[in-house]
C-alpha cells in the first residue's frame, strides 16, 4: 500500500508542475493527476465519465489498442507467393 506521506509529496510535485507551466494542457494533466492522487487516497473510484490518465503514470501519448492476429490464424495465401515463407511479401 503507498502512503499517505508518498501520495501527499507527489500531489505537491504535481501541483509545483501546473503553477510553473504555462501550457494550459500541461496544467490540466497535473490537475487531473492531483484528483487521480486524492481518489488514490481515499479509496474512491475514479469517475467513469473521464478517460484522463496522470502524467505520472504515462509519460507517453495515449493511443488506442489494435486487436492482434493470433500466431495460430492461416497464412495469407497470394498468387505469386512461394509458400509459408515469411520472406513472402
Amino acid at each position: 500500500m503507498i502512503s499517505y506521506n508518498q501520495v501527499l509529496l507527489e500531489m505537491e510535485r504535481q501541483l509545483a508542475a501546473a503553477k510553473n507551466t504555462e501550457d494550459e494542457r500541461e496544467m490540466r494533466e497535473a490537475l487531473a493527476a492531483i484528483r487521480s492522487l486524492c481518489e488514490v487516497a481515499l479509496g474512491g473510484k475514479p469517475r467513469n465519465d473521464e478517460k484522463v490518465i496522470p502524467k505520472m503514470l504515462s509519460s507517453h501519448s495515449v493511443q488506442p489498442l489494435t486487436p492482434i492476429q493470433s500466431l495460430e490464424a492461416k497464412p495469407m495465401e497470394e498468387e505469386g507467393a512461394n509458400g509459408g515463407s515469411i520472406f513472402d511479401f
